[in-house]
């Protein structure tokens, strides 16, 4: 198994590469409409560490390039970026040429030497080939962001046995599927996982029970389970978690009866002794919960007559 510190650098590397797609695909919108300015081309591409193309540069030259595990679908990835990056570079200055220079060709040219007029005159030459250079350039961009997209897919396939990543691809669902359509998202997960989003919605919630957020963990396993009715596991994992969210919120009934229930269950799965002696010690807590609390209830009562 990979460090943990790499498994969080592969998820912030998929984030960030969804926020470049989307950054750039609002640029394209902006630039469509002869809205864009170069103030909001600034989240999308910069030389100061501020943008997500240049965030993204980074992580992809501190993951790969000098990596000796790096495998040739990352270094490829990483050099992809980078040229996406260079080209979002010059798109960046040629906008700010247009923004910042263009405005001299208003310039009166009645009141100009020749000198000056002849100035004026490049000018307006080189503002023209910065607007042709600039629409090149979100063409050569769009190409090269499809590609990218293509070869994200490839490392989230890659990465399908980080614990994280299911999690990660149950929260930003939407996201994936505006980048890859409905049909291209659900084929992603069959090749992922096989039985798609069953699969998915299994390992997430077993994502979220590792980090103890019971309550949407149960929600997950539910929905599993209501998908295959002969997956014991989600069902036991279901009345686990369900067991361990009702403590929490000091419903000591409910949550000793579905302890017993699940401890009641003949299962099989992976660290299934850990699940079954956590069971074993809420249930222990949760009877001398409950004798306290019918003593307090008797206390009051005695106390009242």
């Amino acid at each position: 198994m990979k460090p943990i510190n790499t498994e969080k650098k592969q998820i912030d590397l998929i984030k960030e590469s969804i926020c470049v797609y989307t950054k750039c695909m609002e640029c394209r919108a902006l630039f469509r409409d002869n809205k864009l300015c170069f103030a909001s081309i600034e989240d999308f591409v910069d030389d100061k560490g501020r943008s997500c193309l240049f965030r993204l540069k980074e992580m992809c030259h501190g993951l790969y390039r000098n990596s000796n595990d790096a495998t040739y679908k990352e270094k490829l990835y990483d050099v992809t970026v980078g040229y996406i990056f260079h080209e979002a570079m010059k798109l960046r200055e040629n906008l700010y040429q247009l923004e910042y220079y263009a405005p001299g060709r208003d310039i009166p040219t009645h009141e100009l030497t020749s000198v000056e007029r002849k100035i004026v005159r490049e000018i307006d030459v080189l503002v023209k080939k910065a607007e042709k250079r600039l629409k090149e350039g979100f063409k050569e961009i769009r190409i090269l962001l499809k590609e990218l997209v293509e070869q994200l897919k490839d490392l989230i396939r890659l990465y399908k046995d980080n614990y994280l990543l299911s999690r990660f691809i149950f929260e930003n669902e939407k996201a994936l599927i505006k980048i890859y359509g409905k049909k291209g998202f659900h084929m992603l997960l069959h090749d992922m996982y096989g039985n798609g989003k069953t699969t998915l919605l299994f390992r997430a919630a077993v994502s979220y029970l590792e980090s103890e957020h019971y309550g949407i963990a149960r929600l997950l396993f539910q929905r599993v389970s209501n998908l295959d009715r002969e997956n014991m596991a989600a069902l036991f994992l279901h009345m686990y978690s369900a067991a361990f969210h009702f403590y929490f919120k000091n419903m000591y009934t409910k949550s000793l009866s579905i302890a017993e229930k699940a401890l009641s269950m003949d299962i099989s799965i992976d660290r299934v002794d850990f699940y079954r002696n956590s069971l074993k010690k809420l249930t222990a807590d949760l009877y001398k919960e409950t004798k306290r609390k019918t003593k307090e209830r008797e206390e009051v009562k005695n106390a009242n007559i």
